[in-house]
């Protein structure tokens, strides 16, 4: 940053904490967060006329309904808006790079995988003295939603903006999701220092091989009291029995074009929507899970007529990010969501298919729900949940 540049800072920042702004502070990996925007090199990239980033603002924009959108990247000191739409010239200067600290996009990276919704900044403990700086832009209304590389780290965020309060409604905000990844990508492809991991390694493969998705669904269940079932049950027929269940299972997955990852002891995992990333992977999952219930329940109707005792299972379904890819082990999936998926799988009953709420609103649908409340899943604290009775 050169001399004059960084007094114009220095003068920015002291007048934003003058207004009452508060910097965010104590922020998790941020030293890698920072070597992942140096490992893309597109800081000082101009993109303000690249057709590409040209469609992605302009399309925030008609989306939402909004009459301002822009690309911002964010470094541990600066914001730097890279493509802009809505903004005349004065705005476009004054917005091109300005400190951090009194930007708005730097709330995102204090949750950086979620969305951030502001309906009102002069209404929000965070923006409300936002307006009291000098020459601040006469906005109200802010949505800015992360830019997550393929490593997984939020490198800045892609926002609108509107003179008005408002909200978005989940299509939307699933839109500024699918346009966030665009950018992402874009951002890959221009990047000068570009390399795949073979090169990066002189030509050995990487012993990890992961990406970042910003959506899919993941499928868990298990057999309720299986340490029971298992103890009243010669060891080659308990084999027997799960790999009958789990083979149908395998075969379920297929019809519904769904990616089995794993099975640990009596639970079998799968997720919906990677690598293809394409819309209706909660439904995909979630039709699944619907399917394994009702092979169970024949298979159970097989064993009941064999004077064997049935076998009830659990299922659960959670639609959020995840990071996806190869190990050592073969393919697996990581992430809080596949946490989530599995408290809500083992919080569930048997013969039932316990959702989240975000594969709820994925589904789009209000009958062959029920409402459960909040309820507590273990370690994750208080969560609304739904069991999914039919598919729409």
């Amino acid at each position: 940053m050169s001399f004059l540049k960084d007094q114009i800072h220095g003068f920015i920042s002291k007048g934003g904490l003058k207004a009452g702004l508060q910097p965010v502070e104590g922020l998790e990996k941020e030293e890698e967060r920072v070597e992942e925007l140096l490992r893309l090199d597109v800081i000082d990239k101009d993109l303000t006329n690249e057709r590409e980033f040209n469609n992605v603002t302009q399309l925030a924009c008609f989306l939402t309904g909004r009459s301002k959108s822009t690309i911002n990247l964010l470094d541990d000191v600066s914001q730097h808006s890279k493509n802009t739409q809505g903004f005349n010239a004065i705005e476009s200067f004054m917005t091109k790079e300005m400190p951090r600290s009194v930007s708005i996009c730097q709330f995102v990276l204090a949750a950086p995988k979620e969305q951030m919704i502001i309906e009102d900044l002069k209404k929000d403990t965070r923006t409300q003295n936002f307006h009291k700086m000098p020459m601040a832009p006469n906005i109200q209304f802010y949505a800015g939603t992360p830019i997550i590389t393929k490593r997984g780290y939020t490198v800045g965020t892609l926002c609108v903006f509107d003179e008005k309060p408002g909200t978005l409604i989940h299509s939307q905000k699933e839109g500024l999701r699918l346009l966030s990844d665009q950018v992402s990508s874009l951002l890959e492809q221009i990047s000068p220092k570009k390399k795949t991991e073979e090169e990066q390694l002189g030509g050995e493969k990487s012993p990890i091989e992961a990406s970042y998705y910003s959506a899919a669904s993941i499928l868990f269940t298990d057999f309720v009291d299986f340490t029971q079932l298992s103890e009243n049950i010669q060891p080659g027929e308990l084999i027997e029995t799960l790999d009958q269940y789990f083979s149908s299972f395998d075969l379920l997955m297929d019809n519904h074009g769904i990616k089995k990852v794993k099975t640990i002891g009596d639970s079998y995992m799968a997720v919906a929507g990677i690598p293809e990333g394409k819309p209706g992977h909660a439904r995909n999952a979630c039709a699944a899970g619907l399917d394994i219930i009702k092979m169970v329940d024949g298979i159970n109707m097989q064993r009941t007529a064999l004077g064997k005792d049935p076998w009830k299972i659990r299922v659960g379904v959670h639609t959020g990010p995840v990071i996806a890819g190869f190990s050592g082990s073969g393919f697996d999936v990581w992430g809080d969501s596949v946490n989530i998926a599995s408290r809500l799988e083992s919080a569930s009953e048997g013969g039932r298919l316990h959702i989240s709420e975000e594969t709820k609103l994925s589904l789009d649908q209000s009958s062959g729900i029920t409402d459960r409340g909040e309820i507590e899943l273990k370690n994750k604290g208080m969560m609304r949940t739904y069991f999914l009775d039919n598919l729409a």
